[in-house]
């Protein structure tokens, strides 16, 4: 047997926002899910948002740091991993991100997904990319080579990983910079690559979108938010006003913000109080579906919100294999890719970052609905939904269904400056 080789996976993201939309999601059996036999039976936006709340549940700790990762980049990147993978190292793949037994099914629902991200449209920017970085001399086998190209949009390029780590590690960011519109830099750092590196699998997501209601920049005022622990700070608070799609339950407010196109949305949930890591330990992808089935426009709702902007970088390796995925790491069978290399995956690095403000933002799609006021008998109810506090929000295409972006505000960007 040759000497034992790695794959390290590369998990990326580009995300800024300026609003909260989503659609209605169902929930992904596991068993069904698993041995779904065509396409039909396979529920990818259901699995992918289930994996979403399991990875946010082993990422949060309670504590007061923003958190932002993009479950549909992740959950892309390890399918082109988990397309080679066989025995044990595949069950525990599919159980740890709910994907069926049968490679084809994932195949082709990961290639109609990929179309429909990339289908270009007018009122927004949302792309994606996959690639797969081979070290000079590994040989794929020719079904995964053509699963890679044919199904996930690959590009697939040898570099020579041991006689010049340093220019292979360039290439691969440079890619990452362009597939980001320059958002996400430097990834890979200078101990990243070496000879005994067989791969890098990369994914790129990049979003750019405008709400369809913008927040008027002369409501924006200096207010105090609270985080969950230490001092309030001064934030840049916008605010508007208008029949959105608003729900809310005794733990929690919810609104829907949507982007130019419609196809896009970002959901903004608000616990009643600051303590979010009280809220985030127990909230479930149930939860969150049951506040979205109980929304409605009945209302107008006044809507402050904090323009945030932050990035995160996150070492998925230890998570992933506390979640189940042990094999992949140490003992792996990715004998579809390459039978004479002995491959485990070394690391698997996510970055994200965000910006949301009043028009919009680079790297996000959005998508905002505001209903026209109508005659009234009655008293008009207005809603206030005023994010003051930690919050949680959710980027989805509402085509699919499929959680894009997720993650928590406990700092918004601001200057220290005390309002008036």
């Amino acid at each position: 047997m040759t000497s034992k080789q790695t794959i390290l996976a590369i998990l990326l993201l580009t995300l800024s926002l300026t609003c909260i939309g989503c659609v209605e999601n169902t929930q992904a059996d596991p068993d069904t899910t698993i041995n779904a036999q065509s396409v039909e039976e396979y529920d990818l936006a259901a699995a992918n948002n289930d994996f979403a709340f399991d990875l946010y549940s082993e990422l949060q700790d309670g504590g007061d740091e923003n958190l932002l990762i993009s479950p549909y980049s992740i959950f892309t990147a390890m399918a082109i991993c988990y397309d080679g993978s066989a025995g044990n190292t595949q069950e525990e793949m599919a159980n740890v991100f709910y994907y069926p037994m049968d490679r084809s099914v994932l195949r082709l629902s990961a290639k109609d997904y990929i179309h429909t991200i990339n289908n270009d449209p007018d009122e927004y920017e949302l792309t994606t990319a996959n690639a797969l970085w081979l070290r000079k001399g590994v040989q794929l086998k020719p079904e995964y080579e053509s699963a890679v190209e044919n199904y996930y949009s690959g590009k697939i390029e040898e570099l020579d990983f041991a006689n010049d780590p340093k220019g292979s590690i360039d290439t691969i960011n440079k890619w990452i910079e362009e597939k980001t519109n320059n958002k996400i830099k430097d990834v890979l750092n200078s101990d990243a690559i070496d000879g005994s590196k067989a791969m890098v699998i990369t994914n790129a997501i990049y979003f750019n979108g405008k709400w369809i209601n913008e927040f008027p920049e002369e409501n924006t005022k200096k207010e105090y938010f609270h985080p969950s622990e230490g001092q309030q700070s001064s934030v840049d608070m916008m605010s508007t006003s208008g029949f959105y799609n608003y729900g809310e339950s005794s733990k929690a407010h919810i609104i829907e913000l949507p982007y130019k196109g419609d196809d896009l949305s970002m959901y903004v949930v608000l616990p009643e109080n600051a303590d979010i890591g009280s809220f985030e330990s127990s909230f479930t992808l149930n939860e969150y579906n049951s506040l979205k089935m109980n929304m409605n426009t009945d209302h107008e709702v006044n809507l402050w919100l904090p323009k945030f902007k932050f990035e995160s970088t996150t070492q998925l390796s230890d998570t992933l294999a506390g979640m189940g995925m042990t094999d992949a790491f140490s003992n792996a069978n990715f004998s579809g890719i390459n039978e004479e290399a002995d491959l485990t995956i070394s690391r698997v690095i996510h970055k994200a970052v965000i910006d949301v403000q009043e028009k919009g933002t680079e790297a996000a799609t959005a998508t905002a609905v505001v209903a026209e006021d109508g005659l009234s008998y009655n008293q008009p109810v207005i809603k206030e939904f005023r994010a003051d506090h930690p919050f949680m929000f959710f980027i989805e295409d509402k085509r699919t269904g499929c959680i894009l972006f997720m993650g928590k505000v406990e700092h918004p960007e601001y200057d220290e400056v005390t309002p008036e």
